[in-house]
């Protein structure tokens, strides 16, 4: 009886042991990981009515961790100094994030104009002035000769619904 009851205790403890090696769930051993709290994927039950549409990776009920390099941390795609899992433009080239990039990983826009300002050739735009793809103010009869081709389509699309 004592030995059945070693060997059940030792057979306890392996299991606790081998569920306790990746405790994140991005698939390396946590003696090796040097990011132990990889974000997790968000994820979705397969019989989700728009499954169809999901990342394949998010469905199923195991949890998962983002995908990690073999040091187990996770990569920054762009090398912008923001994890893939927080960056919401992890691709973005070196030109884009030469004047620095915001907490989202995306080019930063310091005059709110809408254009990033490595690409801003008209860095103190007012806010609410429309600009160009420079970020330079528009001038009027280009907003106007705009608006009024804009008209010109929406009518076009309006015949052709009708």
């Amino acid at each position: 009886m004592k030995k059945l009851l070693k060997l059940t205790l030792l057979y306890l403890l392996a299991i606790n042991i081998s569920f306790a090696l990746d405790q994140d769930n991005d698939g390396v051993d946590d003696s090796k990981d040097k990011c132990p709290n990889t974000a997790q994927l968000k994820m979705v039950d397969p019989s989700f009515t728009y499954a169809i549409t999901v990342n394949p990776e998010r469905l199923g009920k195991k949890p998962k961790a983002w995908p990690v390099l073999a040091n187990g941390c996770e990569p920054d795609s762009d090398g912008d100094g923001v994890k893939n899992s927080q960056d919401y433009c992890p691709q973005d080239s070196k030109l884009a994030i030469s004047k620095g990039v915001a907490k989202n990983g995306c080019p930063i826009h310091s005059d709110k104009d809408g254009t990033p300002d490595y690409r801003d050739k008209c860095p103190n735009t007012s806010v609410g002035v429309v600009t160009d793809q420079f970020g330079c103010p528009k001038s009027k009869a280009n907003q106007k000769k705009e608006i009024h081709i804009s008209k010109r389509i929406q009518k076009i699309f309006v015949k052709k619904k009708s």
